[in-house]
């Protein structure tokens, strides 16, 4: 197991939701913590505080483009000084194919593929320097392999390829010390859903219970953690299989 402590992460995405859950996993191991939020908020500042109680911290906003332009001079910095680097934002799309415009296939893949690939081009050589470094990106459920999707084939897709380049990262830069994986979650009880739509998706799981976001942050800690962990694609979601879902249609 790899000592953490002392070392710099970068958590995109980590001002709410899983990303939050994982910047606290991080400060508990010692980790100083840069946290990007989209803006800011009271919860925002609440989880800046409660870390900056444990170690280093900071907390910077930036929303993105959809057409990816240059990110700004703090959020590039930041990027290539991190040690660690997790990729928690993503936002979800749920819409049939037939349906989809093209800013919907711009946004859908900008913001799953293409922006955690230029971060990933942006940290790597840093890390190569260094020859240690940790990158974690969330994936979708089921994008492990490649599946047909119902009402949310264009966010699998993005996912589905964000997996490959997990799959090449590892492979390619290993030997630099550099480990790159995945937390594929299934249905997350985060505060980003409504109580009506956390009930729904409750019975579509075996045990008619949500994903807690602490388990999803516990198994994010323990891949950072494993220099032998690399290139792995880890499945959380409590056993979920669409084939033994009622009302498929909703997923």
């Amino acid at each position: 197991m790899d000592t953490l402590s002392g070392r710099y992460a970068v958590i995109l995405g980590g001002s709410g939701g899983i990303g939050a859950h994982v910047v606290k996993k991080l400060a508990e191991a010692g980790v100083s913590i840069g946290i990007h939020g989209r803006h800011w908020h009271s919860g925002f500042d609440r989880l800046i505080q409660e870390t900056a109680s444990l170690v280093p911290c900071t907390g910077f906003t930036e929303e993105f483009s959809e057409t990816l332009s240059p990110f700004s001079e703090r959020v590039s910095a930041e990027i290539q000084r991190a040690d660690i680097l997790c990729i928690c934002f993503g936002p979800f799309l749920q819409k049939p194919l037939c349906e989809m415009s093209v800013a919907d296939w711009n946004r859908v893949v900008q913001f799953n593929y293409t922006m955690p690939g230029i971060m990933i081009s942006s940290v790597l050589p840093e890390m190569m320097k260094k020859k240690w470094g940790r990158i974690l990106v969330f994936g979708g459920t089921r994008t492990s392999s490649i599946n047909g999707f119902i009402t949310n084939a264009a966010y699998a897709g993005a996912k589905t390829a964000l997996c490959s380049l997990v799959k090449s990262v590892a492979s390619e830069y290993a030997e630099y010390g550099i480990t790159c994986n995945a937390v594929l979650p299934g249905f997350v009880d985060t505060e980003y859903l409504s109580e009506t739509l956390k009930a729904s998706l409750r019975e579509k799981m075996p045990l008619k219970e949500l994903i807690s976001p602490d388990c999803i942050a516990d198994a994010a800690l323990f891949l950072l953690s494993h220099s032998e962990m690399n290139g792995v694609l880890l499945t959380v979601d409590g056993g979920w299989d669409p084939a033994f879902s009622k009302n498929l249609r909703q997923v």
